[in-house]
């Protein structure tokens, strides 16, 4: 199977995960909105210094900021604890290489497990004060970083 068709069944079988456990899940069509969430993430998640060298290649894998060490957080099975226990009433997930991005309310059971089989996953609160990430590297991640750490 190609990977895209695999990654476009991944996530449909996600959004069936979530609607099965009561999350609204509402995909978000407009490619410029979905640009305009990865630039809010950069602006509230990655330091200006990291921006300006680009010496952690941040244009690839915005994950790069906490895999550097940029961006001091959490990682591995303490990330995961730290995501669990977040008010996720209403929160995004996008990916890193494709435009797909959702919205999600009613999303406090959300949990790791509902991303089976996607990489490269960033799950961030509405207001942007704490993001979750899966990466593709299995030795690397998941991380969680909360602005109040």
């Amino acid at each position: 199977m190609k990977p895209q068709k695999r990654e476009r069944e991944c996530r449909r079988a996600m959004e069936e995960r979530l609607s099965g456990k009561g999350i609204s899940c509402e995909y978000i069509a407009d490619s410029q909105t979905v640009e305009k969430l990865k630039g809010d993430w950069i602006i509230n998640f990655v330091p200006d210094v990291v921006l300006k060298t680009n010496d952690i290649y941040i244009d690839r894998f915005l994950w790069h900021v906490f895999s550097y060490g940029k961006r001091a957080c959490l990682s591995g099975e303490k990330a995961v604890t730290a995501f669990l226990s977040q008010n996720k009433s209403q929160c995004y997930i996008f990916f890193q290489h494709h435009d797909d991005a959702y919205y999600l309310e009613n999303a406090e059971n959300l949990s790791p497990a509902d991303f089976a089989g996607l990489f490269d996953v960033y799950v961030t609160s509405q207001r942007f004060n704490w993001t979750y990430v899966l990466t593709h590297e299995s030795d690397l991640g998941p991380y969680f970083y909360h602005k109040k750490m």
